[in-house]
């Protein structure tokens, strides 16, 4: 029978699905005898000391500082999984000792992966809670960002006084998306939406992270959030630990736990109107078919999926993008070609064609005439 000592917080939904992971680990047959404690507070060089005097097999826990409990438990010697750490206390690579974490990063990418599938958004901006210094929501900032990025989208950051919130949301172009680093902040930004008289998710769509029913479902209107895999992070903690106690072979490297997934509640459920896409992407494609554009410019320009864009105009508009594109830069060539000398090739080049017979092909396909032939018409 292993002694395991199991570290966690009874006060936040993460702790206690963490802790529903280790029962259920422990419960499908395993020879461990746990002892809990509520914190790491309990964790002290005298615990540490007493610890490995009793015998104790392992540890799982979490730091978020590097107490003098913290470095006594390093340099100890009992097998430890420590999981979602700070990248300061991350310890020198030793077989007794395995690293897990939550995917921060990946939850912060899924966060703009769901906006960016929504449909246009003219703002998107990411609000940390009042405790805004944890290493965690910098690393769910950076995931949003970054996935932004890709999209040629900058995500504005509040950075203020909670008592601005209601300003800084005003300021924000709408429809604006916003992440929350948890789903407190969520919360928050909830209040703050009410109090400024911004609807939600009309003029501002709001996520937050950790699924806290208590929160996501009271609250009105309810909240939408990314659910962290905390019960498999607890599991594979459990595991890791299981293999340094039965001196199995594993990889050292640190393990990352992908989010469970996205539960969509009221704050995100409904899409910015459907017109105002297809509105702003002809508006677009007027100013812009003849500098060449293609499909994916619009999308960009739309802050949008190019598949959702092309579903979008098919169905609310019945004609793809592309033929959008070819409408528009036609309309110009039949008007240069009544009102202008230019030739065919000159033509073709000043309306975004990248070559004449493409030009003429087009053409003639639309009228049943080449370019020089319905030059002639009257």
């Amino acid at each position: 029978m292993k002694k395991v000592v199991v570290e966690f917080s009874a006060n936040s939904i993460a702790g206690r699905e963490f802790l529903t992971g280790i029962f259920r680990y422990v419960n499908s047959d395993r020879d461990w005898n746990i002892q809990l404690l509520q914190g790491v507070d309990d964790i002290t060089p005298e615990f540490i000391a007493k610890a490995i005097k009793t015998g104790v097999d392992g540890i799982i826990t979490g730091f978020s500082e590097a107490t003098p409990g913290y470095r006594a438990l390093i340099n100890s010697g009992i097998p430890l999984a420590l999981n979602n750490f700070p990248p300061e206390l991350m310890p020198e690579e030793s077989e007794h000792i395995a690293l897990l974490h939550n995917d921060d990063i990946a939850i912060g990418a899924l966060a703009a992966q769901h906006f960016l599938e929504k449909g246009h958004f003219r703002s998107y901006a990411f609000v940390a809670s009042a405790d805004a210094h944890n290493w965690w929501t910098t690393f769910r900032q950076y995931g949003f960002r970054k996935k932004l990025a890709k999209h040629g989208i900058i995500p504005r950051t509040f950075r203020q006084k909670i008592d601005e919130l209601p300003r800084w949301l005003k300021s924000l172009p709408k429809p604006t998306a916003i992440m929350t680093s948890s789903d407190q902040a969520g919360a928050q930004v909830l209040y703050a939406c009410r109090e400024a008289r911004i609807k939600v998710p009309s003029q501002a769509s709001v996520i937050g992270v950790d699924n806290d029913e208590l929160i996501c479902n009271k609250i009105r209107p309810t909240l939408s959030s990314i659910h962290p895999d905390h019960i498999k992070l607890a599991i594979s903690a459990a595991q890791e630990l299981d293999c340094i106690m039965h001196c199995k072979d594993r990889k050292s490297q640190t393990l990352y736990v992908p989010p469970l997934g996205i539960v969509e509640r009221d704050s995100t459920h409904s899409v910015p109107p459907t017109g105002f896409l297809i509105q702003e992407g002809l508006a677009f494609i007027k100013e812009y078919a003849t500098s060449g554009i293609t499909v994916e410019d619009v999308a960009k320009h739309l802050h949008v999926s190019p598949s959702l864009l092309r579903l979008r105009f098919r169905t609310i508009n019945g004609r793809s993008v592309k033929g959008e594109i070819l409408s528009a830069r036609m309309s110009a060539a039949e008007t240069m070609l009544r009102t202008t000398s230019y030739s065919i090739e000159q033509i073709a080049h000043c309306v975004g064609f990248t070559s004449a017979n493409w030009f003429t092909h087009a053409f003639s396909a639309k009228h049943g005439v080449s370019p020089s032939q319905w030059r002639k018409f009257p």
